[in-house]
């Protein structure tokens, strides 16, 4: 129970509630002091009032305040009305404080240049400069500099370049101007929850590139030599040229599989189309499906000298041969430059580094709904066999995607294999196949594949 005490000279009065009050409450809690009128003590005074009505005089008071229906409904609509207001105005503490968590605040600067006295479009750009910088910070902050650097042309394209949409407000704090620009201090206000979106659409962290499988058709070109590409002559095992090396590192780097290219099918598997130096996309798409490539990355890099190189390289989607990123890089030493950096490996990698965003995203449309499993062949007599059984694969089962070498040696052979189902539907598939390239069982089957036993 709680009790109400209240002292003062003119508590019997008729002058209402007192100025100073002492409220003790019992139940072992503190005593609470207040000076100036009080909201809790004013309820406590009133409903002292009811429940104790005091007499003067020898005869009765008039009937206290509160005594009275009408005068009771007042009470509650009063404190109905102010327990209204106090949730009111604590959601909209809330929806502040959210609304805060989800803004980056940042002090910047800007500048924009007086072209032919028109110093409103100076005015202008001097905001737009500060908006840039706002954002830049952000990302900047967020990325880190490798991962800024990484992705740099994709995210000028996506998000620098349209800062107005991540800005939710801003205030001018001072400006001045001279005869030659507009310089203006700003507050902005960044919207993080619209930047994130456009990041995490970039893919620009923990992207997965573990399952695209890529086929390089690149060619070299050196000052006083003739020009190197593999493909002219595919049967002829000639070793990687620079070019290869260096993009086949970058690819690797990021989780892709480079596909070995000494896998090469047989000579009636290719067309004249797919022997020319300059391969038409169509030629590019055919080498891709024979060796199971999702992507193929088509160009030519020619180096002059030792200090200047240019590369010109495009990717192109198997599954239907649309270009998903191409571009020209040139770098050229100089004098800050260790050894160890080659002028093609510094535009291989300026190359890579602004289009492998491009190649995951596009791949990866192309595999959610497909899954991988392993096909281990046991009893392999000569290679034929092995191509025979890929063709058999790749003919007769419309829900296979690609098939890849992921091991070859006497006698076994393991196989990569993307399928839409599992391992068990494709494996009763293969096994109930009237046309298969030799008699076999199937054992060791699991979710992950399953051991195909030659007789």
């Amino acid at each position: 129970m709680v009790t109400v005490y209240g002292v003062s000279p003119d508590l019997s009065g008729d002058s209402g509630p007192p100025y100073v009050w002492r409220v003790r409450f019992t139940k072992n809690l503190p005593v609470v002091r207040r000076e100036g009128l009080n909201l809790l003590m004013f309820i406590g005074y009133v409903m002292n009032q009811i429940k104790y009505p005091k007499k003067t005089g020898g005869r009765d008071r008039p009937p206290c305040f509160f005594n009275t229906m009408l005068h009771f409904l007042y009470l509650c609509l009063f404190l109905s009305l102010l327990s209204l207001t106090i949730n009111i105005l604590s959601k909209d503490a809330l929806a502040h404080e959210i609304q805060d968590a989800g803004i980056d605040e940042r002090i910047v600067t800007g500048t924009g240049i007086i072209v032919h006295e028109n110093v409103a479009l100076a005015r202008n750009k001097a905001i737009s400069q500060a908006f840039l910088k706002a954002v830049e910070g952000y990302v900047i902050q967020r990325l880190g500099p490798k991962d800024m650097a990484n992705s740099f042309q994709r995210l000028d394209e996506e998000i620098l370049s349209k800062t107005k949409e991540e800005i939710q407000d801003y205030q001018i704090i001072s400006e001045f101007s001279t005869d030659r620009y507009v310089r203006i201090l700003m507050k902005v206000r960044v919207n993080k929850a619209i930047l994130e979106r456009k990041l995490e659409k970039i893919e620009l962290r923990d992207v997965d590139a573990t399952q695209i499988d890529v086929l390089l058709l690149v060619s070299e070109n050196r000052e006083d030599f003739p020009t190197i590409y593999w493909w002219g002559d595919p049967a002829n095992q000639t070793s990687l040229i620079q070019t290869e090396l260096f993009l086949s590192q970058v690819f690797e780097n990021k989780g892709f599989r480079v596909i070995n290219r000494s896998f090469f099918p047989p000579e009636e598997s290719y067309d004249e189309s797919m022997l020319h130096l300059n391969l038409t996309n169509e030629a590019a798409v055919k080498w891709g499906r024979l060796l199971s490539a999702q992507i193929v990355i088509v160009g030519e890099a020619n180096i002059h000298g030792t200090s200047e190189a240019s590369v010109f390289f495009k990717a192109i989607k198997v599954i239907d041969g649309t270009v998903v990123a191409q571009g020209y890089r040139k770098k050229t030493l100089n004098g800050s430059l260790t050894d160890d950096q080659s002028a093609v490996e510094l535009a291989i990698s300026s190359w890579a580094n602004d289009m492998i965003s491009y190649i995951i995203e596009a791949a990866q449309h192309t595999q959610e709904a497909f899954n991988q499993i392993i096909i281990t062949i046991k009893g392999l007599e000569d290679f034929q066999d092995f191509l025979n059984f890929k063709e058999f694969l790749k003919t007769n089962f419309s829900e296979i995607k690609s098939v890849l070498e992921r091991r070859l040696e006497k006698y076994l052979a393991k196989v990569s294999i993307e399928v839409k189902g599992d391992s068990k539907g494709l494996a009763e598939k293969i096994l109930n196949h009237s046309q298969g390239p030799f008699l076999f069982e199937i054992n060791e089957l699991s979710e992950q594949g399953f051991t195909l036993v030659i007789r």
